[in-house]
């Protein structure tokens, strides 16, 4: 059956402010590690608690002025979130995108605690939507998030977001407020949002397991979401669904294959979690929606968990232990709370069901949207040479997933940054990393350059090295390093590419300190095997990549002694990118390559700085 009008509108407010809260965290999770901390050299567990001192602000203000004045209250929240979301598309980075991303989710948080019990018949469906309506929209932009994008399709998305969330909650002012939803549902609603961004819901780690099938299959999986978000599942369906949940959380980030010479790397056949997790989370939260009513001091505390668990997840990159295996567990208690909401003396409850015309529609748009959008939103830049030129300009660069030093988002200033090389060997690429904002950094750049790409995991099956060519990759290896203490994993990517008619070795990696400073001598050996590997073929090698090692140190001259020529020769430092003191990024050569004009760019669009070197073969 339709939805009423009244219902319809609370349902579409719902929607568009969970559309507004995702891209509010997507600006806001990386801010964190690029703006208030850089990473690994900024506890996380001080960064942690910046995070916590957001969401428990929140939690203060539902506690006191949302009891006293709900509606008033929820009306501010939409207010504030409305001016962050606009400010953080008229910002360019630094410290006032953090401020706005913060003080938005923030006020996201008090919005969603009073709102999915202000609006309860519709708080499942509603949400549900607005995951729908993230997932298809983040899946038609090619997953180059509308929040980073001053393009048409960043501002219409905006207006759009703006307008149904400022007409729909107007229209919802004047609604008696409906029963609240169970309270296993307030308290589940942040953790399962937290799934939703880092697996079921995430069109990023989608594209980097299947490419545009990939992006269709989770845009049409959010649709089939909606029919099941507004159900009253029976108990043997719940807890078939909180299993489904588990095990496609389980084999999206747990299960990995060798796979054309790459190791690690997550099987195409795992799309099968993307098309099942979100259905599977929208029917667990379903279940959970019936019986005794939730406060919204309990939506709100469940954002407390939410906040504890994404450091938890981003912490087990820093300290070593398995944070995706971290992530399962929270699959399967989500789904366990989840269905036993369904206890008989808990009641029916009351769901809002969508009807089936309007859900066709959506399913037939956002599978459209997904496999067109792409190629329609992320055009290429212009290469003006000429298609006929040898390969022979080569760049190595630490794209820091993409994000600059002003901590901003910026795939098309990287890609005119390799516009110039033919063959380019990239480090610390992202593919869909939920705390990155869930973005293929490596498909966006292949849209924009059109060269072929092969990637290669690191640390996690989607943060590793490329290698981007504007001609055929004829072969490729992927080559574990171990981490010898190192809290983050490293490979060597070699690529077979001829250079001139002469097959050449391209070798892309970035080595991991062990001790916070160098400490790179031992897996540097390690690279070492793999570079005489490739030596052994008798053909020329390029090593190119952050080698985080100094010209003169021990490890350096491991590289040395293999026959390579520094093909850089002194250009210049590399890090950090606005004041650079450091050599770490290197491109070295076998002597049957003739290096010449090396160059060291100074863009920002990274905390490195890329190099340049154009190399020949001795005839």
């Amino acid at each position: 059956m339709p939805l009423p009008r009244t219902r319809t509108t609370a349902l579409l407010a719902l929607a568009a402010g969970v559309w507004v809260l995702v891209d509010l965290v997507r600006v806001w999770a990386p801010s964190l590690i690029t703006i208030f901390g850089q990473a690994a050299s900024t506890p996380p567990e001080l960064m942690g608690a910046y995070a916590l001192g957001c969401v428990a602000v929140a939690v203060v203000v539902v506690a006191l002025a949302g009891r006293r004045a709900p509606g008033t209250t929820l009306g501010v929240a939409v207010g504030v979130m409305i001016v962050c979301r606009v400010g953080l598309q008229l910002s360019d980075g630094g410290r006032p995108q953090l401020v706005l991303a913060s003080v938005g989710v923030a006020a996201s948080l008090v919005w969603l605690s009073l709102a999915v019990v202000r609006y309860g018949d519709a708080a499942v469906a509603g949400t549900v939507t607005g995951l729908a309506l993230s997932v298809t929209t983040h899946a038609a932009l090619g997953t180059w998030g509308a929040v980073w994008r001053h393009d048409f399709w960043g501002w219409t998305l905006l207006v759009v977001q703006v307008a149904v969330l400022v007409v729909a909650t107007y229209a919802s002012r004047g609604r008696e407020p409906d029963p609240a939803p169970g309270r296993r549902f307030g308290w589940l609603l942040m953790p399962g949002l937290l799934l939703a961004g880092i697996v079921v819901g995430n069109a990023g780690r989608a594209s980097a397991v299947a490419g545009t099938v990939g992006l269709v299959v989770i845009a049409a999986a959010s649709v089939a979401a909606i029919a099941l978000a507004g159900s009253r599942p029976r108990p043997v369906i719940a807890w078939l669904a909180a299993v489904a949940l588990t095990a496609c959380v389980a084999i999206a980030l747990v299960v990995t294959v060798e796979q054309a010479g790459i190791p690690a790397v997550t099987p195409p056949w795992a799309v099968v979690a993307y098309a099942v997790g979100l259905p599977a989370l929208a029917t667990v939260w379903a279940a959970a929606a019936r019986g005794t009513g939730a406060s919204p001091v309990a939506v709100a505390s469940g954002g407390l968990i939410w906040v504890a668990l994404l450091f938890v997840y981003y912490a087990g990159y820093d300290l070593g232990y398995r944070a995706d295996l971290v992530v399962v567990g929270v699959a399967a208690v989500v789904g366990l709370v989840g269905a036993l909401g369904l206890r008989p003396d808990l009641g029916d409850g009351d769901g809002a069901e969508v009807g089936w015309p309007a859900l066709a529609i959506a399913g037939a748009l956002a599978i459209t949207a997904a496999w067109a959008g792409p190629a329609l939103t992320v055009r290429p830049l212009v290469d003006e040479m000429s298609d006929d030129q040898e390969i022979t300009q080569v760049a190595a660069y630490n794209v820091r997933m993409g994000y600059g030093m002003d901590g901003t988002f910026r795939p098309a200033e990287v890609a005119e940054v390799l516009l110039r090389s033919d063959v380019a060997l990239l480090s610390e690429v992202d593919r869909g990393w939920y705390l990155n904002g869930g973005q293929d950094h490596l498909a966006i750049l292949e849209r924009l350059l059109e060269r072929e790409t092969v990637f290669a995991p690191a640390a996690d099956p989607v943060w590793g090295d490329a290698v981007l060519s504007s001609a055929a990759i004829e072969e490729s290896v992927g080559t574990p390093l171990p981490s010898h203490g190192a809290v983050t994993g490293a490979q060597a990517l070699s690529a077979r590419i001829s250079v001139e008619g002469v097959p050449t070795w391209f070798v892309s990696t970035h080595l991991q300190p062990n001790d916070g400073d160098e400490g790179v001598r031992q897996q540097t050996d390690d690279l070492a095997d793999v570079v005489r590997a490739r030596l052994d073929d008798q053909i020329p090698v390029v090593l190119g990549g952050d080698l985080n090692t100094v010209p003169g140190s021990a490890s350096y001259e491991v590289l040395l002694d293999l026959g390579l020529v520094d093909a850089l020769d002194g250009a210049g430092p590399t890090s950090p990118a606005d004041a650079p003191t450091r050599q770490i990024d290197h491109l070295l050569v076998t002597p049957d390559l003739s290096p010449s004009y090396p160059v060291v760019g100074t863009t920002q669009a990274s905390d490195h700085l890329p190099v340049f070197v154009t190399v020949t073969p001795r005839r």
